[in-house]
C-alpha cells in the first residue's frame, strides 16, 4: 500500500512578505542596541554588569546569634522619620519619607530616625518580617585605573557591634578584575576600614563566589571564620550561623549617583544624610550615629575610588591567617599545653616517689618550711589578683560633645576580662583588640605548675631557685603590663578614629601624658570652648597584690636556699 503525502505551499501576499522582512531586519539593530545599552552611562553595558554581578555574588556566612541580615532599604524608610540636625537643634522634616523624597536631601545634616524604638524593638519587628523581606544585596560594577570592580553593598537595619551600636549599617565587599576580566583580589569592609586579599587567598563557593564571614552584630566582613581577634574591632566571627547562598539573595544592580544615571527606584542613592538615628551631637564625634550611604560621607572613597581604597587596606595572606588562628585559639592551646605540662610533672613526681627520690617531706621538716609558707602566701595573693582590677584609667568628662555622669572607667585591665575600653557609648566597657584573654587563668595555671614543682622537689636549692625565677617572672609580667598600658593609651585616639570618632587634638596630649607616667597620676585639661576633662590613672589592687606575691616568692626562694642546713642539703642531694 503506497501512501503519498502532498504538501501545499502557504499562500502569503506580497505586501505581507515585504512587511515581515522589514520588521525582521529593523529588529536587528534594536536587539544589538539593547544588548549594548548602558543606562547608568558608566561605559559598561548593562548586560555585562548583570553578568559579572551574578558571577561573583558572595556567599554570606553569619555567626550563630545574629539578629539582622541584608535587607532592602525600603524597610528602613518605611519605619523611619526624616530629621535635620542643625547644631544642637533637631527639626522634623518628613513624617513618612519615601525613596523619591529623600533624594532631594543631599546635605549631611539629615538623618533617618527609626520610629520603632531601640535595638530590641527593631530586632523584634525585623524578626517577624524577615522571611517576607528576604535578603537583598546591591551590586555595582564600575572601572578605575584599567580595573573592573564589582561591589556588593549590604544594608542592615541595626549595628549591634561590641565597640559601637547604631541604627542602620552599610557594609561593602568588592572583587577586582584586571583588564582581561580575570579576578586578582578582593576587599572586604570592616567598620570604617577593611582588609584585602589576593584572589588565590579568598575562599570561594563554586569557583567564583567569594565566601564572606560576617561578624556578629557589627557585620564587618572577614576572609576566614577565625578572624576578628587581631585588630581594634575585636569581632566575633564563625561558621555556625545562617548561610546565605548567592542563589538566595535578591540581587539589585545599582546605577550611578546623579539624576538620569539610575532608575527612579534607586533615587535613594542621592540621599546625603545618615541611615540611622543621630540622637546627640556627640554621637557623630565618637562614631555612634547612623552611617552615610554608598557614595557619601565615610563611604564616598569606596564609591569614587574603589581600587585606590582597596590598595590602602592591609593585605592579609597565609601568614596572617595562621596568626589569626593562633590568636583565636590561644586559650584552648594554652589550656592543652598546661594540662600536658601538669601530666608530665605528675608522672615525674610518681616516678620520683617510687624510686625514693622525692624529698619534699624532708624539706617540710626543715627550716626551709618558712620559705615555702611565704611562697604559699604569695599563691593566695595571686589568686586574689586574678579577680581584682590591675590597672584603671578613669575620667570625668564635661564637654559639649561628650559628657559623663561623674567619674567613669575608660580603661580597665584585670584578670577576668583582660583589657577593656569604654568608648563612651551606652554599652560601657568592652574588650579591646584581642586582649580579652583572662589573664587570671594564666596566673592560676602558673600556680598549679608551681605547686607541682614544690611537691616534686628533689633538693632545697633547686626549689629555691624555682621560687626566685617565678618571682622575677612576675616582675617581667608587670613590665609588660606597663608597656601594654603605654601602647593602649597611645592607640586610643587612632582606635576611636577607626570607628568614625573625631576626637579633639587635646586627646593626643592626654594619651602621651598617661603613657609617660603609667604608674600613677591625674591631670586636668581644658578642651578649648568645648569644656574640660579630668583624668585619673594608675595601678590598682590586683597589680599591688601581684607585686607583693612576686616579692614573697623571691624572699621564699632565698629562705628555702639558705635556711635548709648544709647537712640537709647534702642529704637531699
Amino acid at each position: 500500500m503506497n501512501l503519498k503525502f502532498r504538501f501545499s505551499r502557504p499562500q502569503v501576499s506580497k505586501p505581507a512578505l515585504i512587511l515581515l522582512s522589514f520588521v525582521t531586519f529593523a529588529s536587528i539593530p534594536f536587539t544589538f542596541l539593547q544588548a549594548q545599552s548602558d543606562s547608568d552611562l558608566d561605559g559598561i553595558p548593562d548586560a555585562k554588569e548583570e553578568e559579572l554581578a551574578r558571577l561573583y555574588t558572595p556567599l554570606l556566612q553569619f555567626k550563630l546569634g545574629e539578629r539582622f541580615f541584608p535587607v532592602d532599604v525600603k524597610y528602613q524608610l518605611e519605619n523611619s522619620v526624616l530629621k535635620l540636625r542643625r547644631g544642637e537643634d533637631v527639626i522634623l522634616v518628613e513624617e513618612k519619607p519615601s525613596i523619591e523624597t529623600i533624594s532631594r536631601y543631599t546635605g549631611e545634616g539629615y538623618f533617618l530616625d527609626n520610629r520603632l524604638g531601640g535595638l530590641d524593638e527593631i530586632s523584634q519587628d525585623y524578626g517577624l518580617k524577615r522571611d517576607k523581606l528576604g535578603y537583598t544585596v546591591y551590586a555595582r560594577v564600575t572601572r578605575e585605573q584599567g580595573f573592573t570592580v564589582i561591589q556588593y553593598w549590604l544594608f542592615y537595619a541595626y549595628n549591634d557591634g561590641r565597640l559601637n551600636k547604631h541604627e542602620g549599617d552599610w557594609e561593602m565587599i568588592e572583587v577586582i578584575l584586571d583588564g582581561s576580566e580575570k579576578p586578582v583580589s578582593a576587599a572586604y569592609s570592616q567598620h570604617l576600614t577593611g582588609q584585602r586579599a589576593s584572589w588565590s587567598d579568598v575562599e570561594k563557593f563554586e569557583g567564583t563566589h567569594p565566601k564572606v564571614y560576617v561578624a556578629l552584630g557589627s557585620h564587618a566582613n572577614y576572609f576566614r571564620p577565625y578572624q576578628g581577634k587581631l585588630g581594634a574591632e575585636n569581632d566575633e566571627v564563625g561558621a555556625d550561623g545562617l548561610t546565605i547562598f548567592p542563589s538566595q539573595v535578591n540581587l539589585v544592580l545599582l546605577g550611578e549617583l546623579g539624576m538620569g544615571k539610575h532608575p527612579k527606584s534607586q533615587d535613594w542613592l542621592d540621599f546625603g544624610g545618615r541611615w540611622g538615628d543621630w540622637a546627640e551631637i556627640g554621637d557623630a564625634v565618637i562614631g555612634f550615629a547612623g552611617p552615610h550611604g554608598p557614595g557619601h560621607g565615610g563611604n564616598r572613597e569606596k564609591w569614587v575610588n574603589p581600587v585606590t581604597w582597596s590598595q590602602k587596606l592591609y593585605l592579609v595572606d597565609d601568614k596572617w591567617f595562621i596568626l589569626s588562628w593562633l590568636t583565636s585559639n590561644f586559650l584552648l592551646l594554652f589550656l592543652a599545653a598546661t594540662v600536658g605540662v601538669c601530666l608530665l610533672k605528675t608522672w615525674r613526681i610518681a616516678r620520683a616517689k617510687k624510686e625514693g627520690r622525692l624529698k619534699f617531706p624532708a624539706i617540710l621538716k626543715s627550716k626551709a618550711l618558712v620559705g615555702i609558707l611565704l611562697r604559699t602566701l604569695g599563691f593566695a595573693l595571686t589568686v586574689a589578683a586574678a579577680f581584682l582590677p590591675w590597672y584603671t584609667l578613669k575620667a570625668d568628662i564635661r564637654t559639649t560633645l561628650v559628657s559623663t555622669e561623674g567619674i567613669v572607667d575608660l580603661l580597665v585591665i584585670d584578670g577576668l576580662k583582660g583589657v577593656q575600653v569604654n568608648l563612651l557609648y551606652r554599652g560601657g566597657l568592652t574588650p579591646f583588640f584581642g586582649f580579652q584573654v583572662p589573664f587570671g587563668l594564666l596566673l592560676l595555671a602558673g600556680i598549679v605548675t608551681s605547686v607541682l614543682d614544690t611537691i616534686g622537689a628533689e633538693n632545697a636549692r633547686s626549689l629555691g631557685n624555682k621560687y626566685i625565677v617565678s618571682g622575677v617572672a612576675f616582675f617581667i609580667v608587670l613590665g609588660v603590663l606597663l608597656a601594654l598600658i603605654s601602647q593602649v593609651t597611645s592607640l586610643l585616639p587612632s582606635l576611636a578614629s577607626s570607628f568614625g570618632a573625631q576626637l579633639p587634638p587635646e586627646t593626643l596630649e592626654m594619651a602621651e601624658v598617661v603613657a609617660r607616667q603609667p604608674f600613677q597620676g591625674e591631670s586636668y585639661y581644658q578642651m578649648g570652648d568645648l569644656g574640660a576633662v579630668s583624668l585619673y590613672w594608675g595601678l590598682d589592687l590586683g597589680a599591688y597584690a601581684l607585686i607583693t606575691s612576686a616579692v614573697l616568692s623571691v624572699m621564699g626562694g632565698i629562705l628555702v636556699r639558705t635556711l635548709a642546713s648544709s647537712r640537709l642539703n647534702s642529704r637531699l642531694e
